[in-house]
């Protein structure tokens, strides 16, 4: 009779697990115009921060006010990210398109300059959620933060990249053929 207790660990766990669903679900809806991709994930950010750290159940209440209070400078941040992302990838389409030396010239200043762009899109959102700054200052955190967990941040994408091309390579084990 205690595993069905409201203050049992299996009740607990499957609170947790609502409450990420719903914090989800609320993403996934907010997220429906492109537009307002940069503050749905920004108030993702802030409800989960704020539900790790004390606990606090009201989670359609702090997406939405995370929502309303982030939305100006996560649109203007998401509308520029998209524009950035655009121009990469027309450069890097016509950088293999010309297939010449200009070409990978071409692609390998496209791509080091692509790598600062990554790093800050990966910090922007949650520095965004966590800190009330100037657009600027939230861009200069986010780069100084990717910086500082460079190498926490390398480790995950090569063991990312070693999965996705086992996957890539062994499909049959995988179970995608």
């Amino acid at each position: 009779m205690r595993l069905f207790s409201f203050d049992s660990l299996f009740m607990r766990a499957l609170n947790f697990i609502a409450d990420l669903v719903i914090m989800h679900v609320l993403w996934l809806v907010c997220c429906l115009p492109i537009v307002t991709a940069g503050a749905s994930t920004t108030a993702l950010y802030y409800t989960c921060m704020k539900r790790m750290r004390t606990k606090e159940g009201y989670i359609t209440k702090n997406f939405f006010h995370s929502f309303r209070e982030n939305f100006r400078q996560a649109t203007i941040l998401w509308l520029i990210m998209l524009a950035v992302l655009f121009l990469f990838v027309t450069d890097l389409r016509y950088a293999v398109y010309l297939n010449n030396f200009m070409g990978k010239i071409m692609l390998v200043t496209c791509s080091v300059f692509l790598i600062p762009c990554v790093l800050i899109a990966i910090y922007i959102f949650p520095v965004l959620a966590k800190f009330e700054n100037t657009i600027f200052d939230n861009v200069k955190n986010a780069l100084l933060m990717s910086i500082r967990h460079f190498h926490p941040r390398c480790c995950f994408w090569l063991s990312t990249e070693r999965l996705a091309f086992c996957f890539i390579c062994f499909r049959r084990l995988s179970g995608l053929c």
